[in-house]
């Protein structure tokens, strides 16, 4: 998705309260205020003249901010001595088509939304989170996300591991970005989280580099994703009343000195310059009438302790969005977009669904929730069920047969439509498992992995139904066979 990454372990403001301290506020002061220096003097002068082009831009904004122009004022951070270059680097998440159905929480709705929602409130919004030099905004959204409706759903709070995505999360058609540090998409994080679950933060410490996917405890895992109506504030608020925060994308490339109030810097332009580019992954919480309550990850000192309010005058507007290679987009990548709400907050908003823990003591591989190449035992039964839009599919499968490599198993299915594969061939290599299955399965269905775990004495499959959108991927457990099995 996107790479918006704050500069390093925080992002601080100066007195963010005020917005009248900087008249004397000078670069050895600022460099003081962030721990920051630069020994060799070239640098030393070049960073000293973009702070003070960057502070001249505050002081510039907060004097208008005080005649009543805006409703939100500028504060001097720690990106201050960046340039606009290297801001633009530090986002740079990409556009990536979904073709995921949407549903629309607001047809058909008997009731009003309440007039504002706030989940913080709720205790369903962990502490503020730092995404460090790392592209993950996309990560954090996600991980941030999984725990609210977590939280929602078992009045338990757990900091789960945004690392696990950084790490883990594939990426082979370059959605928002080549993945990790370089960018991927929320959708692409929640799949991850419905096929091999997310660690605990403690297990898996953000390490804010790309680092290599390894076995891990899975804590939580869900059962998919809902993906809301495009630029529909009604759609968002719903959402947000009714289901929880929200993983969203948004153009922050005038958020760089965000200080506090209810902005509106991307429709009129911070300092007349208008940015409409979806590029950062963040975290809605809640509404009011007048503004959406947005949760960033750069760090509690970053705006309203991690916070910025983003006005609804915008609501019903549309901006065109010239760059979407940098927002939300698997190739081919189109030269325009229509993005709704200030900052293009409505366009690309979703939510992960069935949040549950992980089951006790399982463990994760890149691919499956698998570890492990033995061999299974014949005359085994395995079964197990998940669901996808409404839909459950629960497989069973008896290994009738087996000799190192090779054996026969019967593969059954329930679901939209239900199939049975009887006494079918099979090869092992590794964990995978080859099988023709053509011949047996009704037109629509198809069964695309299939592996067994050793060290869990689990199989993981998935089932493809044409009349559900999305793949449901299930672990099968041992179970008692209900008849013998001829070995």
């Amino acid at each position: 998705m996107f790479r918006f990454a704050a500069a390093s372990a925080g992002v601080t403001a100066v007195a963010a309260a005020n917005p009248n301290l900087y008249e004397d506020f000078k670069f050895e002061a600022y460099l003081q205020q962030f721990g920051k220096s630069y020994p060799a003097l070239q640098e030393y002068k070049q960073r000293e003249e973009i702070f003070n082009q960057n502070l001249l831009k505050v002081q510039t904004h907060n004097a208008e901010y005080n005649a009543g122009t805006h409703t939100w004022f500028a504060a001097v951070n720690e990106l201050a001595d960046r340039t606009d270059a290297e801001f633009q680097t530090l986002r740079s998440k990409k556009y990536s088509p979904s073709q995921h159905p949407v549903l629309d929480l607001s047809a058909g709705q008997l009731k009003a939304n309440p007039a504002s929602v706030d989940w913080r409130e709720k205790g369903a919004v962990t502490p503020v989170k730092n995404q460090g030099g790392c592209g993950s905004c996309w990560a954090f959204s996600a991980t941030e996300t999984v725990e609210s409706h977590y939280q929602i759903a078992t009045s338990k709070s757990l900091v789960l591991a945004p690392q696990t995505y950084v790490n883990c999360v594939k990426n082979p058609q370059s959605c928002g970005g080549t993945g990790g540090c370089e960018g991927a998409t929320m959708e692409l994080a929640f799949n991850l989280t419905r096929d091999t679950g997310i660690a605990l933060e403690s297990d898996l410490p953000y390490r804010g580099s790309d680092q290599t996917c390894k076995p891990y405890k899975a804590a939580v895992k869900c059962t998919g994703y809902v993906k809301n109506p495009e630029n529909s504030a009604i759609g968002l608020e719903t959402a947000l009343a009714t289901k929880g925060p929200m993983a969203i994308t948004v153009a922050a490339g005038s958020w760089q000195f965000y200080g506090g109030g209810i902005f509106h810097g991307c429709s009129k332009g911070f300092l007349g310059r208008q940015d409409n580019t979806l590029d950062h992954g963040v975290q809605a919480v809640g509404y009011t009438a007048d503004y959406w309550i947005v949760r960033n990850s750069w760090g509690a000192g970053w705006g309203e302790k991690g916070f910025i309010r983003i006005q609804r005058a915008t609501d019903n507007k549309t901006f065109v969005d010239k760059a979407p290679a940098d927002g939300v987009a698997c190739k081919p990548v189109p030269k325009t977009q229509t993005v709704g709400g200030e900052c293009g907050i409505l366009f690309d908003t979703s939510y992960p669904t069935g949040v549950t823990a992980a089951s006790v003591g399982a463990t994760d591989d890149a691919e499956w929730g698998c570890q492990g190449s033995g061999d299974p035992v014949a005359g085994a039964c395995y079964e197990g069920s998940s669901g996808a839009l409404g839909v459950k599919e629960t497989v069973k499968v008896s290994l009738l047969q087996y000799t190192t490599g090779a054996g026969y198993l019967d593969l059954t299915g329930t679901g939209v439509q239900g199939f049975t594969c009887s006494t079918r061939a099979f090869t092992k290599s590794g964990q995978d498992v080859s099988i023709d299955l053509s011949d047996c399965l009704p037109s629509g269905i198809t069964v695309p992995k299939l592996q067994y775990c050793s060290n869990s004495d689990t199989i993981a499959v998935t089932v493809k139904d044409s009349a559900v959108p999305i793949p449901i991927s299930t672990t099968l457990k041992k179970v008692t066979c209900p008849s013998t099995i001829v070995v």
